[in-house]
């Protein structure tokens, strides 16, 4: 996937303007403000969205690995942000979550890459349906051929 970047043609939503929301969520939220100031948006198409982040003392637990709460807040994060990428009349009803999934599979330490894709399954007039998946990417890996499992999760959200 390539990502969309420029003006939004037939009400396609770009790069640019998940970028300008992604600075408003971390404008008006504390928590997503604090965990990801880091990340970047790489890739936005209808339903999709990557984005990346290194994994710094912020997103650790005691034991010096990507905390548990920081995956499920990513996944909560990027359910949203998949919402909009559908279209830009999501923008201002992105949903409150209804159920949210994390099954810890790996994990990701400072210094690590976190490579996180969300896709969704089906955005409806009342519920949204999204897969997340977290990957861990060591520091110095030019490609994915490494990347990792840590995380993969589902978000339910009400839309209606």
């Amino acid at each position: 996937m390539t990502a969309t970047t420029g003006s939004a043609a037939e009400g396609a939503v770009t790069l640019a303007m998940i970028n300008e929301l992604q600075q408003q969520v971390l404008d008006n939220n504390p928590i997503y403000k604090y965990l990801l100031s880091d990340l970047e948006i790489k890739i936005v198409s209808p339903g999709f969205i990557e984005a990346h982040v290194p994994v710094s003392k912020t997103l650790m637990n005691s034991k010096n690995i990507l905390h548990g709460s920081t995956s499920a807040t990513i996944i909560d994060w990027i359910g949203g942000i998949v919402i909009a990428s559908t279209s830009p009349d999501r923008f201002k009803n992105r949903g409150v979550s209804v159920d949210i999934h994390a099954t810890y599979v790996g994990a990701a330490k400072e210094g690590d890459l976190l490579i996180i894709r969300g896709k969704s399954n089906k955005v409806g007039r009342n519920l949204a349906f999204i897969d997340v998946q977290i990957l861990g990417r060591k520091p110095g890996a030019t490609d994915d051929t490494d990347d990792r499992v840590v995380c993969s999760g589902t978000h339910t959200k009400y839309v209606g």
